[in-house]
């Protein structure tokens, strides 16, 4: 398998497990086929189509710009072809069904786009030398964090920054004034008994906004139950 379909893949992924358990719940049903509620799917792919834009080139087989309408209504169209009853399984977070859910979505899409990766923006993350950090696992420049950040202290602003997702902490980022650390922001996850899954609890990058998305995305793969490979 390519590295463009493997990302597509990985992108998936995340963006599916990430989803609240309602919406989950909405889109399986109480049972096989019992209270599904078909109009879920379209915030559903919306979502999954805003994280497909943030992190790869999408064109047609034209080779044009595949818009954020024909992207999402794709995969609003694979996700009405789950079954019920794969549908239902979905709420029990079963890993088979998960994994079969993305790779039925990904083969639906790449029948009808072209999928790549988008080029290195040149910061610390992408350097795998610098920071740790493999080259398929950068932030990319147009990368936003998703959660609700504010200063640690409200008494005291400055470069030290906390992150909740709703009133869960995440964890926190800031930047230490001294010399060998010029231009780095560190990040300190807050795992609250939570496994690790072979991910990293602390790091840094070289903004505050770099800082911000790797702790988030650590976070959502921790909550989501996924493993960190590679």
């Amino acid at each position: 398998m390519s590295s463009d379909a493997e990302l597509l893949r990985s992108h998936l992924d995340l963006a599916l497990k990430s989803l609240p358990q309602a919406q989950i719940r909405d889109f399986g049903g109480y049972a096989v086929g019992k209270r599904r509620k078909p109009n879920v799917i379209y915030p559903i792919s919306e979502k999954v189509a805003k994280r497909l834009f943030e992190y790869m080139i999408i064109k047609t087989p034209r080779g044009e710009s595949a818009s954020h309408e024909g992207l999402s209504g794709a995969v609003a169209a694979a996700l009405q072809n789950v079954s019920d009853e794969m549908a239902y399984r979905l709420t029990s977070h079963d890993f088979g069904t998960w994994k079969e859910l993305c790779e039925a979505i990904a083969a639906f899409l790449e029948g009808c786009m072209v999928f790549s990766k988008k080029p290195y923006d040149g910061s610390l993350t992408a350097r795998s030398d610098f920071n740790g950090w493999m080259s398929h696992e950068m932030i990319h420049a147009g990368e936003r964090p998703k959660g609700k950040w504010r200063h640690s202290w409200s008494e005291r602003k400055g470069d030290d920054f906390v992150g909740f997702h709703g009133n869960r902490r995440m964890g926190r980022i800031f930047k230490i004034d001294l010399t060998q650390f010029d231009g780095r922001w560190f990040w300190l996850l807050s795992l609250e008994g939570a496994e690790r899954l072979n991910w990293p609890i602390a790091g840094y990058e070289a903004s505050a906004n770099s800082a911000a998305c790797r702790l988030e995305r650590i976070y959502f793969a921790i909550e989501a139950g996924e493993s960190r490979t590679g």
